[in-house]
């Protein structure tokens, strides 16, 4: 696919020319070790099945079954020696501040797969939609348009074409979520409690997450956030973990981490000085966490992202 995996673990997907959208047509017979990225990933086989291991939970996906795998997630994949599939890369990042796009995340959250068998009522629909996405990557030219006269550049400068590819991806994108939230529990994935509780635990866990990633940085314990949500820290790690995929103390380190590395990229900080904005308080603890996450030191990690 053409990234680079620093220790099997952090993926830096290679968005270029302001893009924030990567479609892979892929026919590789490589198996890819397990790794993570923020993108929202959408696979999708087309030739042959594809084997996907997302947490404790492995997935024998056939032609036409979609994949969902929300950002952050560890996964790996195992290929055929023959066969096609389309991988699509999406920063949501960009999108993020749209009212319940952070809900439908974590809804699929760590990962959800829609079959014909599993969801007969939308699969032919995300086909479709996924589809559409696709094509508009590979056929950009036909979603550019000529601007109308004298809204760009100069009088009488030549005007820059519209380039429409990006939005009709996300909006596809979009639409696949929305479908995907308004029938979670449908698809192949472990209910988290029973039909009658899941909307309401949904909603509280989906406010933690948010919680959480506003406030990584800060004094995160168990207790506290478990009494914020009235329930005992036994019942809420369970819940937890069934909605994540991961334990709430894995999940805040991650999300530090994930501050951390925009920090030593973006700010130029000193790795003490990343650690103590991250919510660690001392640069060893901080390290250590950092290799565990990334595969790789901080300041390693600078390197590697500066190269890119």
């Amino acid at each position: 696919m053409g990234v680079e995996h620093f220790g099997g673990y952090h993926e830096i997907v290679p968005f270029t020319d302001n893009r924030h959208v990567i479609v892979y047509r892929n026919d590789e017979p490589t198996s890819y070790p397990t790794h993570w990225h923020t993108p929202l990933e959408i696979l999708m086989p087309i030739e042959n099945g594809y084997t996907a291991h997302i947490g404790n939970r492995t997935f024998h996906l056939e032609p036409s079954d979609i994949l969902f795998v929300a950002p952050n997630v560890y996964h790996a994949y195992a290929a055929p020696t023959e066969g096609k599939r389309f991988f699509v890369l999406i920063d949501m990042s960009i999108v993020s501040d749209v009212l319940g796009v952070r809900q439908m995340l974590s809804m699929i959250n760590p990962t959800v797969l829609f079959t014909a068998s599993n969801s007969p009522l939308i699969h032919a629909r995300l086909q479709r939609l996924l589809r559409e996405l696709c094509d508009a990557y590979f056929e950009r030219e036909k979603y550019l348009i000529p601007p109308p006269d004298g809204i760009f550049g100069l009088p009488g400068a030549p005007a820059a074409p519209v380039d429409l590819m990006e939005p009709v991806i996300y909006s596809r994108a979009m639409e696949m979520l929305v479908l995907a939230a308004q029938n979670y529990g449908t698809s192949d994935r472990p209910a988290p409690v029973s039909r009658e509780r899941r909307q309401e635990y949904v909603n509280k866990m989906t406010m933690v997450c948010s919680y959480i990633d506003d406030h990584c940085t800060e004094d995160l314990s168990l207790d506290k956030v478990s009494g914020m949500m009235n329930f005992s820290k036994f019942h809420f790690s369970r819940l937890f973990r069934e909605f994540t995929g991961e334990s709430f103390y894995r999940y805040v380190n991650r999300k530090r981490i994930q501050y951390a590395c925009q920090l030593l990229v973006t700010q130029g900080m000193t790795v003490t000085d990343t650690a103590l904005a991250s919510g660690y308080s001392n640069a060893s603890s901080f390290i250590r966490m950092f290799k565990s996450v990334v595969g790789c030191t901080p300041g390693q990690y600078r390197d590697r992202a500066m190269d890119n």
